[in-house]
């Protein structure tokens, strides 16, 4: 007792000395003392944990020695400006405890002791409303309930992407993380959805707490019935606020807002499925997170605004990483902390999803954009391998998997004919050997499809490269309005698709038009470009290039036409006849798509004599051609996709290649 009453009066004088740093506890900003390091009081002896569970009607408890809080304070919990007065039931030298509010939700507060008129902060504390307390394993850091609103949702999978764990019959799970990664998340499992936080779902949390002190990571699902639904792949976007005027602006951000609502009106004509969706990489563009002050937290703000209420799910491309980092943690950061892991997996319906991060920054060693020439393509870095086995582990061999990363596997190198990409591509199949699975990538801004077969060496292995939303990084609609097109002349828009079930089926849906638009036919005939239509001529450096891009465009009247056919797969079927029934034989051929020449190389290549501009019309594989018996002579065109879709063109010609035919207004 002498001990106890000796302990309060030396407070109780401390108190009386550092009265003139501590103010009433009135309006916040009257109070001229600085806070103190974090959880650490410089008054009272008090060390706040990051975190604490309560469970729901019970008091707060907070361990604390001699000289701490006593029944006679208020404890002050401060969130957002507003302050919630608790009273302290027991204060002893070991602990003290207060009790909270009736439906007290929780979150993170700026602890504060009122005593008389003057206050003490503590620190900041998050506090976690628990239904039951947790008999903690004595490894285990990052622990948590996976539940929905009618109860516990057990066999659950959580992973730091390290160490992999599964709820039990209580949703309850404990995870012996060494906190590397800076993540845990959960594989949101078949027939529920995240909570949302604009289009975020809530699948993951960065950590709060110190690698050995066990944090509280609980997780909420709505039950949602999944047996039909739809998922949206959208391509690079690079945005990057460059929509300042002058020669260096493509109006990104101005033409994206176009394209949001052509999704979101897609999205609601098709009201009653559930969609989700899922990105391919390069939302942003790393050198204007510097030069246009838009990085990863901009674009959070952006897509949240444009598309808000969707679930989306992000793959992180090599121009999501932060390109003045050192090394391979540090690049990623930003991604982590603002958007997704940079690899992680979720179920919905009968489909299980992996994302997989395949641009390893390992060798950055910082200095901006010089930076990015240490990324390696291609390459699936770091303990992914290793968790994907444990994450596979969970997966039935008959479950269909649907894998995003940002650099594909294959290429193609002339029509239907497909190679392994990189020297990693067949390190990435292995990892999958087993299963049906379907890659759906991005990077290279065109539209390809390789099926089982078509690269000779794989069986069970689709890859559908999704065109950018970007297209050509916005030029081609900057330069020319209307026309916004990737090098490969794929119209700008976003790969749909239709799930029941385990039956997948997928179509390419253009921004501004409906699901029938599937490809453009040019009369060749009606072409006659040449060096003068590009503005200011064309440089000498590269008049070679260019005569090579138009050379069949060029006023040779050869009765052609040409087809682009932007999502065509080996399983497509192409037929043209003349107006009297007449089949005509059709060709699969290479080509540059005529409409992207003139929408952007005519308005881009103006005596370019460092370097081809970006986004120049490129080589590409879904073309067909065609010779029509004269230059009067109508044609139909019949195009059929594997699913039975069949899309035809009563092609008058001749036909112009004019605004009339060709011009895209996005509403």
């Amino acid at each position: 007792m002498i001990k106890k009453l000796f302990g309060l009066l030396q407070a109780v004088l401390m108190l009386s000395l550092l009265s003139c740093s501590i103010v009433s506890c009135g309006d916040k900003k009257d109070d001229p003392t600085p806070d103190p390091t974090p959880g650490v009081s410089t008054e009272l002896n008090i060390t706040l944990p990051a975190s604490v569970d309560v469970v729901v009607g019970e008091d707060c408890r907070i361990a604390q020695g001699a000289n701490g809080v006593v029944t006679s304070d208020l404890i002050y919990l401060e969130k957002d400006g507003k302050i919630t007065a608790c009273t302290v039931t027991e204060a002893t030298e070991d602990h003290f405890s207060f009790r909270l509010p009736t439906n007290f939700e929780g979150g993170t507060f700026k602890v504060i002791v009122k005593r008389g008129d003057r206050r003490i902060t503590l620190g900041n504390l998050t506090i976690t409303m628990v239904k039951y307390k947790f008999d903690l394993l004595p490894t285990t850091t990052v622990y948590g309930v996976v539940e929905a609103a009618d109860g516990p949702i057990p066999g659950v999978v959580v992973s730091d992407g390290v160490e992999t764990t599964v709820t039990d019959e209580k949703g309850i799970y404990q995870l012996a993380s060494k906190k590397e990664s800076g993540f845990v998340f959960i594989s949101v499992p078949s027939g529920y959805e995240c909570q949302l936080s604009g289009v975020f779902p809530d699948h993951y949390r960065t950590f709060a707490g110190k690698a050995n002190e066990p944090e509280n990571q609980s997780f909420t699902l709505k039950k949602v019935d999944q047996s039909n639904y739809r998922v949206i792949f959208l391509g690079d976007m690079h945005l990057a606020n460059r929509a300042k005027g002058g020669t260096a602006s493509n109006a990104d951000n101005t033409q994206f807002k176009t394209i949001a609502s052509d999704i979101n009106k897609y999205v609601a004509a098709n009201g009653g499925t559930p969609t989700y969706f899922i990105t391919l990489g390069d939302m942003t563009w790393d050198l204007y997170w510097y030069s246009c002050n838009y990085d990863l937290a901009e674009y959070k703000k952006t897509v949240n605004e444009q598309l808000n209420g969707h679930h989306i799910y992000h793959t992180i491309g090599n121009h999501d990483n932060d390109m003045n980092a050192i090394g391979q943690f540090a690049a990623k950061n930003p991604f982590a902390v603002n958007v997704a892991p940079p690899y992680y997996s979720f179920n919905i319906g009968s489909v299980h999803y992996v994302v997989m991060d395949n641009v390893d920054c390992e060798k950055y060693v910082g200095g901006g954009s010089a930076n990015r020439d240490n990324q390696i393509f291609g390459k699936i870095y770091g303990a992914q391998y290793e968790w994907l086995k444990k994450d596979l582990s969970y997966v039935d061999k008959s479950t269909p998997v649907v894998v995003t990363m940002h650099v594909p596997v294959f290429n193609d190198s002339k029509p239907a004919v497909f190679a392994l990409k990189t020297i990693y591509s067949q390190q990435t199949l292995d990892a999958f050997s087993g299963y049906n699975v379907h890659f759906v990538t991005g990077h290279t801004h065109r539209n390809y499809n390789a099926l089982p077969g078509n690269s000779g060496n794989s069986t069970n292995f689709y890859e559908h490269n999704v065109s950018a939303i970007c297209s050509d990084w916005w030029w081609s609609g900057a330069k020319s309005p209307g026309y916004l097109m990737a090098p490969d002349g794929t119209p700008c828009g976003y790969s749909v698709w239709n799930i029941s079930g385990k039956d997948l089926k997928w179509i390419y849906k253009t921004a501004g038009k409906d699901e029938n638009f599937q490809f453009r036919s040019y009369d060749l005939n009606m072409l006659d470009f040449s060096a003068a239509d590009v503005t200011g001529g064309v440089s000498s450096k590269y008049s070679g290039d260019f005569n090579k891009m138009i050379a069949d465009y060029s006023g040779n009247k050869k009765n052609e036409v040409l087809l682009n056919i932007w999502n065509y797969n080996t399983k497509w079927t192409v037929s043209v006849k003349t107006a009297d029934g007449k089949e005509l034989p059709v060709s699969h051929v290479s080509a540059y798509d005529p409409l992207h020449i003139k929408a952007n190389v005519f308005k881009r290549w103006s005596s370019s004599d460092t370097s081809k501009p970006i986004g120049s019309t490129t080589l590409d594989h879904h073309f067909f051609k065609v010779v029509a018996p004269d230059a009067d002579t109508d044609l139909v065109i019949t195009v059929k996709d594997e699913f039975g879709h069949v899309w035809t063109e009563n092609m008058n010609r001749p036909k112009a290649m004019n605004d009339e035919n060709y011009k895209i207004t996005i509403k």
